[in-house]
Formats: structure tokens, sequence, C-alpha cells
């Protein structure tokens, strides 16, 4: 950064308020309902405001182990003890090294996805132990694949959030998956009025943008019927939800050695401080639903 300021806040008595962006173009942008046509709706405001009211901001301290997210104010000392508690959450998957893209590409006779995809990786890794395996990509989705598998008389229920980018350890490739994943929480429940409509929108082939292909979306299935397969999974006495975030974008060696030298006296970079809290923020809201949050990343 440029010493440039690009928002500006206010401290009031139970909360930290968003007062402006000044930086373009989030400056000029405002936000609106989508019930009316665009530029009509008597009530859009200016992005800074309805990031206010939703408390989507996000503030870091000089002292790494406070953080004020969701209009709340966090202390958490892991970073500063080597960040176990964290690093817990963290799985490695080598296959994610190899990966170059999100879904790879596509034509019409395919049938798989790409291996070097993260979607590939989650067919042929990550899922792998699951014997119901559903691509719920594009549309009215709920994640990017469904899994479900049986251990004795427990049942695993696995929401898939495939995501691709750089490597590195910011936080801006994270909050697309991080809020789809949140959003999504209630779904792992497979709610009775909705499975229905989304068992009978499985039974098509995966319809890439601009191109169909011959993926089926039931990747695998021993079940003789999808839907009583759900409707058992959601009344089984003992399971486990598992929303996962599975990238390419971060590795645990590197998270390791962040936290390793924070340990040691060095000040974190804000991004890393950022990502941090950000996933903490996943975790957590994973834990108040009675889920489990996870990151699948490179080693």
């Amino acid at each position: 950064m440029d010493g440039t300021g690009a928002a500006t806040i206010s401290l009031n008595k139970t909360r930290i308020a968003l007062r402006s962006l000044t930086l373009a173009p989030a400056s000029t942008i405002e936000v609106e309902s989508c019930e009316f046509p665009l530029g009509t709706d008597p009530e859009r405001r200016p992005l800074h405001k309805y990031l206010d009211e939703i408390d989507a901001l996000i503030v870091l301290f000089d002292d790494v182990g406070l953080a004020y997210i969701d209009g709340q104010v966090f202390r958490d000392e892991s970073m500063l003890d080597g960040g176990a508690s964290f690093l817990r959450y963290l799985h490695p998957e080598q296959a994610l090294a190899n990966a170059t893209s999100e879904k790879g590409d596509f034509s019409a006779a395919q049938r798989e996805f790409d291996r070097t995809s993260t979607f590939g990786v989650v067919v042929n890794e990550v899922g792998a132990a699951d014997t119901i395996l559903i691509c719920d990509d594009l549309g009215d989705e709920w994640a990017d694949f469904i899994g479900i598998r049986q251990d004795g008389a427990l049942t695993h229920i696995s929401f898939y959030h495939a995501k691709h980018g750089p490597l590195g350890l910011g936080a801006s490739s994270f909050h697309v998956a991080v809020g789809q994943a949140i959003k999504n929480l209630g779904n792992m429940s497979f709610p009775e009025e909705r499975i229905e409509n989304k068992v009978q929108g499985w039974g098509a082939t995966y319809n890439a943008p601009g191109q169909a292909t011959q993926i089926s979306r039931v990747i695998r299935s021993n079940a003789p019927d999808l839907l009583d397969a759900l409707r058992n999974a959601r009344t089984a006495p003992d399971s486990i939800r598992r929303a996962t975030i599975v990238t390419s974008s971060i590795s645990r060696h590197a998270i390791e050695t962040a936290f390793a030298s924070i340990q040691n006296g060095q000040q974190p970079a804000p991004s890393f401080v950022q990502l941090y809290w950000l996933l903490q923020s996943f975790f957590s809201a994973c834990a108040e639903v009675g889920a489990v949050g996870a990151i699948v990343c490179q080693p």
C-alpha cells in the first residue's frame, strides 16, 4: 500500500462503524435489491452503508490476538503459540500441488472432470471414500460436491467447496468460498421440502458454461434410491457433517512457517492475519450448527 486512505471508521460504544469507502471503484458502487429493475430500488444505498448494516467489516489490531469480526471483538492467542489449534483444521493433499484450474476444460464427449482441476481432486482424492458423491455445481447449488458414506453406524455428510488460485497467504481467494460454505450450512441437514427437487436435478449431465458434457452429476452411488439415501442420512442418529473447502491456493507448510515466525517474535503480514481470522470465523460458524469446518490444501 502507498499510504492512500481506503476507508474511514468510527468507534462507537458497542461497535465499530464503517463510515466511507474512498478508493474507486468501491466509492461509487451502490447496492440494490434484485426485486426491482436496475436503478429503481428506492432504498438503494452506497456499498459502505450496506457493508456496515450486515457487519461485514473486519478490523485488525497491532495485537494479533485481537480482531473485530461480525460486529464483535474476539481474542485468540493461538496465533502466538504456534497455531496448533488452527492447523488441526488443515489437511494436506498432494494432488492439489498439480492443480491448474478449478473445473478444467470441457468437451461434448467428456465423462470425467480433469484430474488437474480442483473438481477432479475432489472426485479422485478428497471424496474418494464417499460411496455417494454428487456434483451440485451451478444453479441452486448447496456445494460443488456433496458426499455421503457410512462408517459402521456413523454417517458422514460432506459439502465440498472447490477453489483454485495462486499459491499465497492472503485472504482474498477465500472470501467467496467461505461465504458459500457458511450460507449453505443449513442445507447440510437436507431440508425435506427441498431434497426431492435436488435429486431430480441430479439426474441430468453436467453442463459447463457454454459447453454440455457427458459427465454425470451423480459421480458415484451405491444406493438403489438416491432420495431415500438422502432421507436416511438426514435422520441418521449418529452423523458427522463436514463443510470442506478444497483449495490449491494455500499450503499447510507455508502456514506452519508463518506461525513459527510469529512465535519467534516476527510481526505477521496483515494479509495473513486477515486470512487467519476469516478462516476462524468459518470454523466457528460451522461449530455453531454442529458441523465441522475443514480446509484441504497443498502440503
